[in-house]
């Protein structure tokens, strides 16, 4: 067992240098620069009177921004950690964690998030497992993970193609599906759906809609592409090396999987991320219907300086929004939508 836990936490500390690498992003392929924002030069309004309010899951939340789920289970991650949820404690924001899939067998490693939750009690902070370990997991033991992090919902994370390129990869999907509707039953928590850089079809989406999921995060291409990191990984097996240069584009772009989501008119929450980089990508995720928008590449960068250079990226971020958004003549949120112009392919 020791020796499962050791293998896990290498490669989480593998995750976070390759991560960080230009070759694992895939920004070639993001299409932001498709929606146009319309340039107003009179704008009716006053700067300081703008805001970006949003809602989650019926309540009302000052910021509209998410640190999207990225690491949790080994020895680093804890300083990380703590340096993003002090600076979503100062500026507003909500939290996804790690996985927390070590817990399952690893009683100790919930204690990872007490000092936390204890000195942040304010945090909304969601939590976060694999759909792979969901389909094997009682409904008892996800009900203690999310107890631990006394968590606002669950996120549960899709990342078949990267469970492909993983050496150690959990490609055992069949029964997702019910044990995502069974979840959404008995679990009286939020359940969010997440991918981790590959997007969701429309088809998919309009299925999740079914079972009743409460949000879809579409984590789509354009940002951190794990099956370029796990190919970067599988030093020692030519087959996964070759899969993950031939799959190094897959995926659906974070426009794409947020324009198609908004046309089902869904009963979900649109969450964008994927490759979400400053204010200006929230504001046309915004414009296209996205209520929450995520971050994760730019805070994991400032999160291994210190919670002082998180807590500047947000506030940059913020600020890149309200720009947008006097630009364009929006006091709210809601009126990004009708100063949107998406250039056709």
């Amino acid at each position: 067992m020791t020796n499962n836990y050791e293998q896990f936490e290498q490669r989480k500390q593998d995750h976070i240098k390759l991560a960080l690498m230009p070759e694992n992003q895939t920004a070639e392929l993001s299409t932001f620069e498709s929606v146009n924002l319309i340039h107003d030069a009179l704008p009716d309004l006053n700067f300081d009177e703008i805001s970006i309010k949003s809602t989650r899951f019926g309540q009302v939340v000052e910021k509209p921004f998410l640190i999207s789920s990225m690491t949790a289970g080994h020895r680093r991650a804890k300083h990380i950690n703590h340096n993003l949820i002090a600076a979503c404690a100062l500026n507003g924001w909500a939290m996804g964690v790690g996985s927390q899939r070590r817990e399952l067998s690893d009683p100790k490693a919930a204690f990872e998030w007490h000092d936390l939750r204890r000195d942040f009690p304010q945090v909304s902070l969601y939590s976060n497992l694999g759909i792979a370990q969901l389909i094997t997991t009682s409904l008892s033991d996800v009900q203690r993970l999310t107890d631990a992090l006394q968590a606002n919902g669950l996120i549960i994370h899709c990342n078949p193609l990267q469970e492909c390129m993983q050496p150690e990869g959990t490609t055992t999907y069949k029964g997702g599906w019910q044990a995502l509707a069974d979840l959404v039953k008995n679990l009286p928590l939020p359940i969010i759906v997440k991918e981790t850089g590959c997007g969701f079809s429309q088809a998919t989406m309009t299925r999740l809609n079914d079972i009743g999921i409460a949000a879809i995060d579409v984590g789509g291409l354009g940002g951190t592409h794990w099956g370029r990191i796990e190919g970067h990984r599988a030093i020692n097996d030519p087959i996964r090396q070759q899969a993950a240069i031939t799959f190094c584009n897959w995926g659906i772009d974070t426009v794409t999987a947020v324009k198609q989501a908004a046309a089902l008119k869904p009963s979900f929450e649109i969450w964008g991320s994927g490759g979400v980089t400053n204010g200006l990508n929230a504001a046309k995720l915004f414009a296209l219907g996205a209520t929450t928008v995520g971050y994760a590449r730019p805070l994991l960068e400032a999160a291994l300086e210190s919670s002082e250079h998180v807590s500047l990226c947000m506030q940059t971020i913020e600020y890149e929004l309200k720009v947008a958004m006097f630009c364009t003549g929006s006091q709210t949120l809601s009126d990004l939508p009708k100063k949107i112009e998406v250039k056709l392919k």
